[in-house]
């Protein structure tokens, strides 16, 4: 239980990390968004889905791998080689340790910020916020419960790590292609409002809605796992959609005065 592990200890935490296991209690919504934008915004190895489809979600988990935390996402349909399934543009996660292990491990575009669900009845509301902004709101109604169900999905995280110079990439991208299964205890099927909310470090304001689908209540469990991978080449190809997707502007945050006049 110290700052060494020892080789019994070592076994437990890695069978952990390779379970992912996790409880989840999630209020979703599909969207339409559009092809220009999805385009836009996907990393180079992704093809377009058939529709152009976005889900937001605020979720609360409870994890055998980081503790409790609570999720704000945006995820996007995409395609990897014959694969379809999901990468997620926007992933804000309560807790350090939930955001460092996601970031470090999976390659996931967590920063930190917090979420709350809230279900009456057939009502639910769920919200996420970061730095005082207000981003995601979903209202819904939801119908009975259907019933269990499991399912398996796919979900595409790029890791990169920023070069130790501040220039370029340390190494080629890693795309961990993550099979997510669920086994859900409670779904519920309604119809719900979406609303994005942004700022010039979370702009979520430029993701088009064109137009607002279904909207889900699950709860249940569910694992990540990777049982593929695939290293990116070109490496330089994907480092604008990693500084403009996984950290935060830098060029926003305010300077010290010093640093404000050399720039003049």
């Amino acid at each position: 239980m110290g700052f060494v592990k020892t080789p019994e200890e070592l076994q437990d935490i890695q069978r952990i990390l390779a379970e992912g296991r996790c409880t989840i209690e999630a209020v979703s919504i599909e969207f339409e968004t559009t092809f220009e934008f999805l385009r836009a915004v996907l990393p180079p190895c992704f093809d377009l889905p058939e529709q152009p489809i976005a889900i937001a979600s605020v979720s609360r988990w409870q994890s055998e791998l980081c503790g409790e935390f609570d999720c704000g996402i945006i995820s996007l349909k995409c395609r990897y080689q014959e694969l379809e399934g999901t990468t997620m543009l926007v992933l804000i996660v309560s807790g350090d340790m939930p955001v460092t292990i996601g970031r470090e491990m999976w390659g996931e575009a967590k920063k930190t910020g917090t979420a709350q669900v809230y279900l009456d009845g057939h009502q639910a509301y769920g919200f996420c916020e970061r730095n005082g902004a207000r981003l995601i709101e979903i209202e819904a109604e939801f119908g009975a419960d259907l019933g269990p169900a499991s399912n398996q999905a796919w979900d595409f995280e790029i890791k990169a790590v920023p070069h130790s110079s501040g220039y370029g990439l340390q190494h080629d991208p890693i795309l961990n292609c993550m099979r997510n299964q669920e086994n859900l205890r409670v779904r519920r099927l309604g119809t719900g409002t979406l609303k994005l909310n942004g700022t010039a470090l979370d702009p979520l304001h430029t993701i088009p809605v064109v137009s607002v689908g279904a909207a889900y209540y699950s709860e249940g469990e569910s694992s990540w796992t990777v049982p593929r991978l695939a290293v990116l080449p070109d490496r330089d190809a994907y480092l604008p959609f990693v500084y403009g997707q996984k950290f935060d502007d830098f060029r926003l945050f305010r300077k010290p005065a010093r640093f404000q006049e050399n720039q003049r």
